[in-house]
C-alpha cells in the first residue's frame, strides 16, 4: 500500500468525523451568538421600561452569555458600573440624579453590547430613540397612585376617604324610619 492509499483512506474515515465535528462547532458558536443578540434586542425593546420581566430577565443573562470571552470584556465592564448603580440604596432626594445616571450607564452597556455583536449605534440614539406611549406613562403613574395609597391605608397611616352626601344621609333617614314603623306594626 503506497502512501497516497493511506492518504486516501484516512480522508475517506476522518472526513464525515471532521465533518460532523465543524458542523457541531459552528451550530454552538451560532447558538451562542444568537443567545447574546436575544439579550441585546430585549433590552433595546425594553430600555425605556426598565421595570418590565423581560428587561430585568435580559440584564440578571448578561453574566451568564458575555463572560469568559476576551472580545466582551468591555461589556462586562459597562454592565458591573450599571449593576453597582441600580444597587445603591435608594435615597429619595437623589432619585432624579440616580434615574439620570442609569440612563446614562444603561446607554453605554447597550452601546458595548451593540458593538461587540456587530452594530453601530451611537449613544444619543440609544438613549433618545424609544417610543414610549404617553398613555403607559399615565397607566404606570395611577397604578403607583393607587399602589401607595392602599398601603398607606392598609398599615393605618391614612383612612380610608369617605364623603357625606346629604342626600343620601337624608334617604337612610327615611328608609330607617320606614324599617321602624314597619316594626311596630307588628
Amino acid at each position: 500500500m503506497e502512501c497516497g492509499d493511506i492518504i486516501s483512506i484516512c480522508a475517506i474515515i476522518l472526513g464525515p468525523i471532521l465533518a460532523v465535528q465543524i458542523e457541531k462547532y459552528l451550530e454552538r458558536r451560532r447558538e451562542n451568538k444568537n443567545r447574546r443578540l436575544s439579550i441585546f434586542k430585549t433590552l433595546m425593546a425594553t430600555r425605556g421600561s426598565a421595570l418590565s420581566w423581560d428587561h430585568v430577565e435580559a440584564l440578571n443573562r448578561i453574566d451568564l452569555e458575555f463572560s469568559g470571552n476576551k472580545k466582551f470584556e468591555k461589556v462586562i465592564q459597562t454592565w458591573k458600573e450599571y449593576f453597582d448603580n441600580l444597587s445603591r440604596k435608594y435615597i429619595p432626594e437623589e432619585e432624579a440624579i440616580w434615574v439620570n445616571k442609569n440612563q446614562d450607564l444603561l446607554a453605554d452597556l447597550l452601546y458595548e453590547m451593540g458593538h461587540s455583536l456587530g452594530f453601530n449605534f451611537d449613544k444619543i440614539l440609544i438613549k433618545r430613540n424609544v417610543y414610549s406611549p404617553v398613555g403607559h406613562a399615565k397607566i404606570e403613574f395611577e397604578q403607583e397612585q393607587i399602589r401607595k395609597s392602599m398601603l398607606e391605608i392598609l398599615s393605618g397611616d391614612k383612612g380610608f376617604p369617605i364623603t357625606l352626601m346629604p342626600e343620601v344621609i337624608q334617604k337612610q333617614k327615611e328608609l330607617q324610619s320606614n324599617v321602624d314603623i314597619l316594626g311596630n306594626v307588628n
